[in-house]
């Protein structure tokens, strides 16, 4: 998994898609969206991991399939030629989820990334 340094994403900050993918665990009784409203990186989109799972099933965080991938991605406004780097705020490092969705479903490997360090290095 490749890994970018906030120098790094600092100088790129207009060539990439910031992706801020923090979960926390429910008994924390914390919101990654709620945390991500009040602080984040700039640019940064937000990506859901409870929504964008599968609903139709008792397993928490399942795949959901090809068609629904594209629509989730479309709707964040990310192309398969797009310079990805995904943090996170997370106990859990949700992060590295969130990059291997995009491996999954075929975004190009070299073009996905995880920030060292998280939100916490950044700030």
């Amino acid at each position: 998994m490749p890994l970018v340094e906030t120098d790094w994403l600092e100088k790129n900050l207009p060539k990439v898609k910031i992706i801020d993918c923090s979960w926390h665990m429910p008994q924390t009784q914390r919101s990654g969206f709620e945390e991500y409203k009040s602080l984040h990186i700039p640019s940064a989109i937000f990506f859901d991991i409870d929504e964008n799972s599968r609903k139709d099933t008792a397993l928490p965080h399942m795949l959901v399939d090809q068609m629904s991938w594209n629509k989730i991605v479309s709707n964040m406004g990310i192309k398969k030629n797009d310079e990805i780097v995904i943090y996170d705020n997370s106990d859990v490092i949700s992060s590295c989820r969130g990059w291997f969705n995009f491996i999954y479903y075929g975004h190009d490997p070299k073009l996905i990334n995880v920030l060292n360090g998280g939100l916490k290095k950044m700030a």
